[in-house]
């Protein structure tokens, strides 16, 4: 699906995890690795297993509590029970205590940069739109430590803005977050667009407002025929969607 006057877009949101930024080297290593030092060793692989779970997790929480990112106390309460439930099967019965040592500690190590890397197409993108004047911003479910993240990565100097839900209060897919966006911008939602590898948090979110949005696949799970947006699997593709060489 083609991009409607491409040169008119002005400004371009970006989505931060599984966007910008994903975990490294991996959840269950980073998990490994801290339990390792908290004196309770887990082979890996039995880490990988509990990961389909800890999804189903994950999705079944964000569901019930529809503004559950919109609250730095709330953020931090449920990667604590995420991570509690992740590991229950590797401690003790009923020491709970110890469960939310492990958690704690693991939920800490993921406010560090050093958690998280670059996509390898991020910065060549952002180099790009950067030269060519587009205003850039980013909006994105997280907790305040987003912003030391993407600074210490250096990901910082291209963005003109930053929206993130613990700080706005609001969060995806509200209609609000997105407008405080373009009010931040000082853009029109006609000339801006969203892209983020949720279709309902980002797609729905931004196309709430009139953004356009586009949905990233970097897995390669969606086709064009499947979905009612743009649809693009690097953010490489962002540069061809908008005529740039």
């Amino acid at each position: 699906m083609p991009l409607e006057q491409p040169q008119s877009i002005r400004t371009i949101f970006f989505d931060a995890g599984f966007t910008l930024l994903y975990p490294h080297p991996s959840t269950p290593e980073i998990c490994q690795r801290i339990c390792q030092q908290l004196d309770l060793h887990i082979h890996l692989d039995a880490l990988q297993e509990r990961m389909v779970e800890a999804d189903d997790f994950f999705f079944r929480q964000s569901r019930q509590e529809r503004h559950l990112w919109a609250s730095e106390e709330a953020i931090n309460a449920f990667w604590l029970d995420y991570y509690m439930n992740f590991l229950r099967p590797f401690v003790e019965e009923h020491d709970e205590p110890r469960l939310y040592q492990l958690a704690r500690r693991i939920t800490q190590e993921f406010e560090q940069h050093t958690s998280w890397q670059i996509f390898p197409d991020v910065l060549p993108t952002l180099e790009v739109l950067k030269a060519r004047k587009y205003t850039l911003g980013v909006i994105s479910d997280w907790g305040i430590s987003l912003g030391r993240i993407l600074q210490e990565h250096h990901l910082n100097r291209y963005f003109d803005h930053m929206l993130v839900s613990a700080l706005t209060r609001h969060a995806k897919p509200s209609p609000t977050l997105y407008e405080r966006a373009l009010a931040r911008a000082n853009s029109i939602a006609d000339y801006s667009l969203h892209v983020g590898d949720s279709y309902i948090l980002d797609v729905l979110g931004a196309r709430s407002v009139g953004i356009t949005p586009i949905l990233l696949d970097r897995r390669r799970h969606l086709q064009e025929n499947n979905v009612d947006c743009i649809l693009i699997h690097s953010l490489t593709d962002l540069l061809e969607l908008l005529e740039i060489s």
